[in-house]
């Protein structure tokens, strides 16, 4: 396998456009992967944004 093609695994957090409704955490490798799996998850429910996690030092 090419190395070049290994994608790598990063940490989003989904939002939802109704505050009610608690923000999805999910391992993808882009944020439209994580789009499809929110989707999935939590299915009729408008998505507000997509956030990469980053640690605060």
């Amino acid at each position: 396998m090419n190395p070049a093609a290994i994608r790598p695994i990063m940490p989003f957090r989904v939002h939802f456009d109704d505050a009610s409704i608690t923000p999805l955490d999910i391992d993808a490798c882009d944020a439209e992967e994580a789009r499809k799996i929110a989707k999935q998850r939590r299915p009729g429910k408008p998505i507000n944004k997509i956030k990469i996690v980053r640690e605060k030092i």
